[in-house]
C-alpha cells in the first residue's frame, strides 16, 4: 500500500514551472551593454582616456547647503542679534526650510544672510526669491542701507573662516557631506576629471582632500575655483579644458552641473560647445522641478539622476541597467508576459 501511495503521489505531482527565459532582444541588449563597458574599461586602462569629466562641486558632489545655511544663520545672529538672537527652534527650522528651498538661487554665500532675513520676515518671500532674486536682492540691500552687500559678505566670510580652523573644523567638514554613492564612484572612476566650482579654492581643496582623499593644491590644473559669475567662467573653463592634451584624441567630454542657468547660458551663448560636450543637469542638486523640465527641452542637455551619474563615472555611458548583467525589473516583466 505504501508503494502504491508513493507512486500515486508522484504521478499526481505538478510539473515544476518552466525556467524563465528572456527573448533574444533582451539578451542582445545586455550583451551590447557589457561589450560597450568592457571596451571603455580597456581603453581607459591602456590608452588615451575615452572620457573626460568636468564636475561642479556644490549640488553635484557635495550637499553643501547644510554648511552654507548653518553658517548664514549663525552669522545672522552676530550681525542682527535683535532679529535672530532669540529665535525659537520652530522659527529656526522654518528659516532653514526656506534656505533649503531658495538654494537654487544662491551664487555668493553671503547672499544666504539676505535670504534668511527675508524668509524670517515672511514665508512668501521664498517664492519671490525663486522667481525674482537678482532685482530683489538689489532692492533689499538698498532698503536696508547695505549698499553692495560688502558688510554682509565680510560678516559671513569672517564667521565661516573661523569655522574652518581649530576645534570647529571637524564640525565644518561634517556639514559638507558628499551625496550618497558619489564619493565611492569618484574614487573608483577610471577617467580623468576636473572640478569647476564657484567655491573659493582654499575651501574647495580642503573639502576634496577630506571627502575624496584627493591630494591637490590650490594651483592644481585639475581645479577651476572661484568661478563667479558662474556662467561665463564655466564656459571659459570648458573651452580651456577641451584644448588640453587629456581631452584630445577623440575623448568624449562630459560636463555635469546642477545650475539650470549655466546650461541655458551654454545653449544660448556658446552653442559651439554643444558639438564637443555632453551636458548633464544633475537632478539631485540645487534646481527646481520647473528648471528640470526647462533643461530637458534645451538642445544638447540631458537630465541625470544620481545613480546614473555614478554609472557614468564608472563606465563613461549611462546604460539604464544597474550592473550590466541582470535585466531590469521592466525587462523581467516583459519577458514573463511573453513566456
Amino acid at each position: 500500500m505504501l508503494a502504491m501511495h508513493v507512486t500515486s503521489a508522484i504521478g499526481n505531482a505538478r510539473p515544476p514551472p518552466p525556467l524563465l527565459t528572456f527573448p533574444t532582444q533582451w539578451r542582445r541588449r545586455v550583451e551590447q551593454r557589457q561589450a560597450c563597458r568592457r571596451q571603455r574599461l580597456v581603453a581607459a586602462a591602456t590608452g588615451p582616456p575615452s572620457d573626460v569629466f568636468v564636475l561642479d562641486y556644490d549640488g553635484v558632489i557635495c550637499d553643501s547647503e547644510h554648511e552654507v545655511s548653518t553658517s548664514a544663520l549663525e552669522a545672522c545672529c552676530q550681525h542682527w542679534p535683535h532679529l535672530f538672537g532669540s529665535l525659537s527652534d520652530a522659527e529656526r527650522q522654518r528659516v532653514r526650510r526656506g534656505l533649503r528651498a531658495t538654494r537654487p538661487r544662491l551664487i555668493k554665500g553671503w547672499e544666504a544672510l539676505v535670504m534668511a532675513r527675508l524668509v524670517l520676515e515672511d514665508d512668501s518671500n521664498v517664492q519671490r526669491i525663486l522667481h525674482d532674486w537678482e532685482p530683489l536682492l538689489e532692492r533689499t540691500l538698498a532698503a536696508w542701507g547695505k549698499g553692495d552687500g560688502a558688510a554682509l559678505a565680510a560678516a559671513f566670510e569672517s564667521h565661516r573662516s573661523a569655522q574652518m580652523s581649530g576645534a570647529a573644523a571637524e564640525r565644518w567638514l561634517a556639514l559638507n557631506p558628499l551625496y550618497p554613492g558619489v564619493g565611492e564612484a569618484l574614487r573608483a572612476c577610471p577617467y580623468p576629471f576636473y572640478i569647476a566650482s564657484s567655491k573659493a579654492s582654499s575651501r574647495l581643496v580642503t573639502l576634496l582632500r577630506a571627502g575624496l582623499g584627493m591630494e591637490v593644491e590650490e594651483g592644481s590644473p585639475r581645479i577651476f575655483a572661484s568661478l563667479i559669475p558662474p556662467n561665463e567662467k564655466k564656459i571659459a573653463a570648458l573651452r580651456e579644458i577641451a584644448q588640453r592634451p587629456t581631452a584630445q584624441g577623440g575623448a568624449t567630454l562630459h560636463f555635469v552641473d546642477d545650475r539650470y542657468e549655466t546650461m541655458h547660458a551654454i545653449a544660448e551663448q556658446a552653442p559651439d560647445l554643444l558639438s564637443s560636450w555632453k551636458l548633464w543637469l544633475a537632478d539631485w542638486g540645487y534646481n527646481t522641478p520647473e528648471e528640470r523640465a526647462a533643461a530637458a527641452a534645451l538642445p544638447g542637455v540631458r537630465l541625470l539622476s544620481r545613480p546614473q551619474f555614478c554609472e557614468l563615472l564608472k563606465w563613461g555611458v549611462v546604460m539604464e541597467v544597474d550592473d550590466g548583467c541582470e535585466p531590469t525589473a521592466e525587462e523581467v516583466e516583459a519577458a514573463a508576459r511573453q513566456s
